[in-house]
């Protein structure tokens, strides 16, 4: 979602975000966790700062598609501390500069 060193998104991938609001306006009820990441490259303390930004970025755009601030969506950062891909290859780290976005809710049965 992220260039090096950036936390604002990358334009083709705004998409991905609204597709996201389009799925939380389907589950209101639904408590939302976003989670920032980034590669290893750098300063520890300032990826986790880097990391909650991209939160942060993904958080405004989902309230700016009409989903309602309040307490059922947070956002946080891991830095490089949770890599969801592998550091060592230039891709794993491109991968890695990303958010993810958690919704859990009860299924009805």
């Amino acid at each position: 979602l992220f260039d090096f060193n950036r936390s604002d998104i990358q334009e083709h991938n705004k998409e991905i975000v609204d597709r996201i609001v389009a799925r939380i306006k389907e589950i209101p009820e639904a408590r939302v966790s976003i989670i920032g990441h980034t590669d290893t490259i750098g300063n520890e303390a300032y990826n986790v700062a880097l990391s909650i930004k991209r939160a942060r970025a993904a958080y405004d755009q989902i309230l700016a598609g009409g989903i309602p601030q309040g307490e059922n969506i947070t956002y946080a950062g891991t830095g490089p501390h949770e890599p969801l891909f592998d550091n060592e290859l230039p891709e794993g780290r491109a991968l890695n500069r990303t958010v993810t976005v958690t919704l859990e809710y009860e299924q009805e049965q």
